[in-house]
């Protein structure tokens, strides 16, 4: 199958002091995060993105644009500890790419050092995506949860799940590449699923000077007993914070997952059901 690259972003955990205990529940999820990324690299699935530009005079779609793409998330072999999360975009409103051109480009990036592939990746990233594409990243959002940074959050039983706010640590930022990027405290609601460690659903809040961001992810349950729990629906809404005015909305479906064979190699990267 032939695929054409539309961003490949990085997604490293940023490091907090330990605070104040949380629940033993959520302790539980935040310890599986690691194990969960292991087993969700095996997949690759079938993204539909779906974003609406607002005019910011009357509110009314000024672009409407969905992509097909093929997703993937995979551990960077010169960085084991490093996730990155692969769209490979096979149309653009129902017209196919030019996947060779596409495809050349993305093996042009190799660099024999890891930070320089980095940076020449993400370079690619902003260059072709979506507005707002940056932002719109599931490591992104389950990472912020992850060993080492739950103690950060203080955390309010709420119905089925926890209400939650940032209050310590550093925040999370914008941009993942620039260490003097602005950084936000979020706010939001985690529900986990019946095993008690898998994610449920999400939602997520959080504002610059500028604007405001809001996520909001549901997963679908394990299929079976030792199974993961896998992303289903993504909706993440942009707002100015000046009037309040939606700037663009994106929904994300996921459907579709099959095994994936992982390799690091240059040249390869086989995919089999």
């Amino acid at each position: 199958m032939r695929k054409a690259l539309l961003c490949v972003l990085l997604v490293s955990p940023f490091r907090a002091a330990a605070a104040a205990p949380v629940p033993a529940e959520l302790s539980a999820f935040s310890k599986a995060i690691p194990a969960y990324f292991a087993s969700l690299e095996e997949f690759v699935a079938t993204e539909k993105i779906t974003q609406d530009v607002m005019r910011e005079s009357n509110q009314t779609v000024f672009r409407h644009q969905v992509l097909l793409s093929d997703f993937q998330i995979a551990h960077l072999g010169e960085d084991p500890d490093a996730l990155w999360e692969f769209r490979f975009v096979r149309s653009v409103n129902g017209k196919p790419l030019d996947t060779d051109r596409q495809i050349q480009d993305f093996f042009r990036l190799r660099q024999p050092n890891a930070a320089a592939e980095r940076r020449s990746i993400v370079a690619l990233a902003r260059d072709h995506s979506l507005p707002g594409c940056y932002w719109h990243n599931l490591t992104l959002t389950l990472l912020a949860f992850g060993p080492g940074i739950l103690d950060d959050f203080e955390w309010t039983k709420k119905g089925d799940g926890w209400a939650f706010r940032q209050v310590r640590g550093l925040g999370i930022p914008e941009d993942l590449f620039d260490a003097a990027s602005p950084r936000h405290f979020p706010s939001g609601k985690l529900s986990l699923g019946a095993d008690g460690v898998s994610p449920a659903h999400l939602e997520l809040d959080w504002t610059s000077r500028e604007s405001r961001l809001r996520l909001s992810m549901d997963f679908s349950p394990p299929a079976r007993a030792g199974e993961i729990a896998l992303p289903h629906r993504y909706v993440a809404a942009h707002e100015r914070l000046s009037s309040g005015k939606l700037v663009d909305r994106t929904t994300i479906e996921y459907s579709d997952f099959r095994r994936f064979t992982v390799t690091t190699d240059q040249e390869t990267s086989g995919a089999s059901k």
